[in-house]
């Protein structure tokens, strides 16, 4: 019974497609394109370049949607056998530009394909069986393990790069496979060597082709009739439209149970995080560092001088001559003689030379701290980030949607998004703070030399002012009792009665001033270390979520469009920031 029920699955086809045409865009001419594919079978689209062959194809391998076809007046019909219950074991791409992920080896591009369907890669339970599988995979389709594992994309031939990419849908038992051209750029000898691998793939594995080749004796090698069959070809009429992709395979090599595996790293989110991570904070400290550099010594040495040459002795000497010598007549009942009137002079100059400079240091001191923790050193720093984090994923996610490596991403059932969005937002969000605090504590300790050297305090004084500006005490009602009554709650500890009440005062978030929560949450969030983090993180949100809309908001990028995504994503980022800053802004004049 079994045995007839296996038999009657055979005869059953995997997929029926039919594709209708319903008006005068239509790529094709004819009224209806309809075909079946069957277990190992072999369907090849003919015809000239432009009639809807790729259209077709990348709509079967669900790379465009029901409605991309209506728009070309195209009515599309799909029916899967269903034992074939998971899209993802449904239908794989070979695109004809060889598209792997260029920043994994060739074994680490297999691996990728293996994870992702690891619910129908069963027995991969150790690090040892998984590179067997590599390794048994690359030599199905005639790479060798040890020789082109460890390589790059970009390293490969056009004859290996297709038989990697091949060996990416077989690692996910895929059970159609779409080939666009898969012969296209390759000598005669390499496209039979591709041709002969088709068929050894069709017999062994039960895998169906749907083929698009324009050439015909090549095509005609991979539907041998003589021990191939369920082959049928389908010739699509006039008139034009265009296609795009594809790849194929090899041969077969043995290999070294010994040899070294090939690098591997980069299959998962925590060695992208850890790699962006070193990527936007290693690159970035030269930049900020710099930058920071020439920006504290410019505002700490212009601040420093302004206030060195303001003097303020004689104006007040002025005031004293001009109010104090009538007050003295008043309250004397005589006028002030000169000798009185010097002393007093004297003792406002003494008075002045004690107080001007110390209150000078603490001007300055708190000038750089506000203008520095507040508003440059977040700003600055973010403005930056726009085209160092900014631009560097725009163009990097932007890469990715020119070579179709997003497009391989989803016929391995893993989210593009997923792949490089996230790992790096978790990177930049560590990254931004910690250079932004960077920026900012380098810019300070120069304000710290310049100043002392101008003669405006000292160090010790400077270095004081700015704590105690930078870490002012939060004004919230638990805070306060807490420093009042240092061991206040310790001691209560002996006296159980009180402990319950000293919680109650200790978890008080209400503001000294105030009863309402609106308020404590502004001096929370306008605490100066607070409102720095606050900043330094919203901005480089903005700065991922513009650039990751930039470059993926156009699916059908070309590599000529990448540096566009790049400007634009640098710019609108750079906007949108300066606004936020304004928004901030306001937020700081609700401060009380």
């Amino acid at each position: 019974m079994d045995a007839m029920t296996e038999k009657e699955d055979k005869k059953r086809p995997l997929v029926s497609f039919q594709a209708t045409s319903t008006g005068p865009k239509c790529p094709f001419g004819n009224e209806v394109v309809e075909f079946e594919l069957y277990e190992g079978g072999c369907v090849c689209l003919s015809g000239n370049s432009g009639f809807g062959k790729t259209t077709l194809a990348t709509y079967l391998a669900g790379l465009s949607t029901e409605r991309d076809l209506q728009k070309l007046d195209i009515r599309p019909s799909i029916q899967w056998d269903p034992s074939i219950s998971a899209p993802g074991e449904r239908c794989g791409v070979l695109f004809q530009q060889t598209t792997l992920i260029d920043s994994l080896t060739v074994a680490a591009n297999v691996c990728v394909a293996l994870e992702a369907c690891q619910h129908k890669s069963p027995g991969i339970s150790s690090k040892r069986e998984r590179d067997h599988k590599i390794q048994k995979l690359l030599e199905t389709v005639g790479l060798d393990y040890a020789r082109d594992g460890p390589k790059r994309p970009t390293q490969l031939s056009g004859g290996m790069a297709r038989r990697a990419s091949l060996a990416l849908q077989l690692a996910q038992r895929k059970r159609v496979i779409v080939l666009d051209e898969p012969f296209a750029g390759l000598d005669r000898t390499s496209a039979a060597s591709v041709a002969s691998e088709l068929v050894h793939l069709r017999l062994t594995h039960g895998t169906s082709l749907l083929l698009i080749s324009h050439e015909p004796d090549l095509a005609a090698l991979v539907m041998d009739k003589k021990c191939t069959q369920n082959n049928a070809t389908v010739t699509l009429l006039p008139p034009p439209h265009r296609q795009s992709s594809n790849i194929a395979n090899g041969s077969g090599n043995k290999n070294d149970d010994n040899m070294a595996a090939p690098n591997l790293f980069g299959i998962n989110a925590w060695h992208r995080f850890a790699e962006q991570l070193a990527d936007y904070v290693m690159w970035s400290i030269p930049l900020i560092g710099l930058t920071f550099i020439a920006c504290g010594l410019a505002i700490s040495m212009l601040s420093a001088d302004i206030l060195q040459r303001i003097d303020v002795t004689e104006p007040v000497i002025e005031i004293v001559d001009k109010e104090v010598k009538p007050l003295l007549k008043l309250i004397t009942g005589q006028e002030s003689n000169a000798m009185t009137m010097m002393m007093v002079k004297m003792k406002v100059r003494s008075m002045l030379n004690t107080v001007l400079p110390d209150a000078k240091a603490n001007l300055f001191a708190i000038g750089m701290a506000k203008l520095f923790v507040l508003e440059i050193g977040p700003l600055l720093t973010a403005l930056l980030l726009c085209g160092r984090i900014g631009g560097s994923y725009a163009g990097k996610v932007a890469t990715m949607q020119a070579t179709s490596q997003n497009k391989l991403l989803q016929t391995l059932g893993i989210n593009p998004q997923l792949w490089t969005f996230m790992p790096s937002l978790a990177a930049a969000l560590i990254a931004s703070p910690l250079l932004t605090v960077m920026g900012t504590t380098i810019a300070l300790w120069l304000g710290g030399i310049v100043g002392p050297n101008y003669g405006i305090g000292s160090l010790e004084s400077y270095t004081r002012y700015v704590q105690t500006a930078v870490f002012p005490t939060l004004r919230l009602r638990g805070v306060e009792t807490w420093q009042q009554d240092g061991d206040w709650f310790f001691l209560s500890l002996n006296n159980t009665g009180n402990v319950w009440t000293n919680v109650l005062d200790m978890l008080d978030l209400r503001c000294t001033w105030s009863d309402s929560y609106v308020d404590a949450l502004v001096e929370v969030a306008t605490w100066p270390p607070f409102f720095l983090l606050l900043k330094s993180t919203l901005f480089i949100m903005v700065i991922l979520v513009v650039a990751e809309a930039a470059a993926r908001l156009r699916p059908n990028l070309t590599p000529r469009d990448v540096p566009n995504v790049i400007t634009s994503s640098v710019v609108i980022a750079s906007l949108l920031v300066i606004i936020a800053d304004w928004g901030f802004s306001q937020l700081w004049l609700l401060r009380k």
